[in-house]
């Protein structure tokens, strides 16, 4: 009798042992299966939010500057905010010259951004036709002490009073932190500039792919799934990401797919890893 109940008691002890071993080894596969979101993954969202919205940010004020011009075929002057303290001038006759934005030793916009240095651009046939091509570099330029380098390539595809619609290729991108820090990107899309009654850029819509190195030294690339879209009335309370539209990030083996909402205006986006785990996030510069 002594002999059952010690045999019971050693069977009882071996199976709790391996109840345990087993939830360990379970606990451990589940974790090894699926992560958690990593700090990367949401660095990744800004830095490629931040990157986009200062280089789309000189597209807009080139375009803002070129249909501001004295003898623009609608007989409208942009009246864009972000301009007001830049020196703008223009040598050429139309049909190609050279438009220069200077923003000198310091100009800061309404919205407490400051530039310096000048965005300079070439182009060739007139800015507001179709097949124009523009070539937008950089002189010292920083937007916030953030450096922006390379040469955006423009193709006007067609114009009207209220929509633009361009052809951006980026080629040798280079963002600069304060820190010293640098960033590459190479861009290729198309952007649709929707314009309101006072000849403001009222939506901006975009499409296309991304490549390049965010400053943490971590290679990507970048493809818009759903346009992304950004308003002026957003921007003007300080959202500076889109307002809608969806993207899919890769670096290595993660991916990440940002969702930028329904049009409320915020930084707010929705982060989905591969393994469908979603968690929400306030993009911040």
């Amino acid at each position: 009798m002594k002999t059952n109940t010690s045999l019971h008691t050693n069977r009882k002890n071996l199976f709790y042992a391996l109840m345990a071993a087993f939830m360990f080894m379970l606990a451990a596969c589940n974790q090894d299966e699926a992560p958690d979101f990593s700090p990367e993954d949401t660095e990744d969202a800004s830095l490629d939010a931040i990157e986009d919205a200062y280089y789309d940010d000189a597209d807009d004020l080139v375009s803002e500057a070129f249909a501001g011009m004295e003898g623009s075929s609608n007989g409208k002057k942009a009246t864009d905010e972000r301009l007001t303290c830049a020196t703008i001038t223009y040598e050429g006759n139309g049909l190609s010259g050279t438009l220069r934005i200077d923003f000198g030793d310091g100009c800061t916009d309404p919205r407490g951004n400051v530039r310096r240095g000048a965005i300079v651009v070439t182009h060739a046939g007139a800015w507001n036709l179709a097949a124009s091509l523009w070539s937008i570099s950089f002189e010292g330029y920083t937007i916030n002490d953030v450096e922006i380098e390379g040469t955006r390539v423009v193709t006007m595809v067609s114009y009207t009073a209220e929509l633009s619609v361009f052809d951006v290729v980026l080629v040798g991108g280079r963002v600069t932190w304060p820190d010293g820090r640098t960033a590459t990107r190479e861009v290729n899309r198309r952007r649709e500039h929707e314009r309101n009654g006072n000849n403001l850029l009222d939506r901006l819509i975009i499409y296309g792919s991304a490549q390049g190195t965010f400053r943490n030294g971590r290679g990507y690339s970048i493809e818009i799934l759903e346009p992304l879209v950004y308003t002026r009335t957003c921007a003007a309370q300080g959202v500076f990401i889109p307002v809608s539209g969806v993207k899919l990030v890769k670096h290595g083996l993660r991916e990440l797919t940002i969702d930028y909402g329904d049009g409320t205006c915020d930084n707010i986006v929705t982060l989905t890893n591969k393994n469908g785990r979603t968690v929400r996030y306030e993009v911040k510069k």
